[in-house]
C-alpha cells in the first residue's frame, strides 16, 4: 500500500485532510487588509510576493457555527 501525505487542519469541531500534492505552500499568517462592501466570508486581501491573495474564513463560507 502506497503511503499518502496529508495536510491535516481543524474547522470548528471537525477535521480535513487535503493531500499535500494540493498544496502549494503554508505561510505565517500576516497582516490583512480588508475589503471594503466584500461578502461577509471574506477577511481582506494579503500581498504575496507581489501576488494579491483572497483571505477566506471557511467557517462562514461553509457556514459552521463558531
Amino acid at each position: 500500500m502506497a503511503e499518502q501525505q496529508l495536510v491535516v487542519f481543524g474547522l470548528g469541531k471537525e477535521e480535513f485532510g487535503i493531500d499535500i500534492s494540493r498544496v502549494r505552500e503554508i505561510v505565517r499568517l500576516q497582516n490583512i487588509t480588508a475589503i471594503p462592501q466584500s461578502m461577509d466570508f471574506v477577511e481582506g486581501i494579503v500581498n504575496l510576493r507581489g501576488q494579491i491573495v483572497p483571505i477566506v474564513d471557511l467557517r462562514l463560507k461553509l457556514h459552521c457555527p463558531q
